[in-house]
């Protein structure tokens, strides 16, 4: 019998499917945006970007950024009543206009 996996994709088959026509591509813009701390942010995940991509159980929350690291910046969400501190990079994050 084989073992089933636990990897890091793992029942994200239609969440990160990059659907023709829909997804956005890569910009640069995008890539290169700076933000701020107090900055309230979207997490979407970009399906073809693998680095500094976040677990997908938070696509699609809404956090605020409370610092960088390196190149990614830390994003605090609240999941349930705990709030946690996600790492992702600028591709993965949409500034939220409000």
């Amino acid at each position: 019998m084989v073992r089933k996996t636990a990897g890091f994709h793992r029942k994200t088959r239609h969440k990160l499917r990059k659907w023709r026509g829909k997804t956005p591509p890569v910009t640069i813009s995008r890539m290169l945006q700076i933000l701020h701390e107090g900055d309230r942010v979207v997490i979407d995940i970009h399906p073809s970007i693998q680095r500094g991509r976040p677990h997908p159980r938070f696509n699609g929350r809404v956090g605020v950024v409370v610092g960088s690291q390196g190149a990614a910046y830390k994003v605090k969400i609240r999941d349930g009543n705990a709030e946690k501190i996600v790492l992702a990079l600028p591709i993965h994050l949409k500034r939220v206009n409000a």
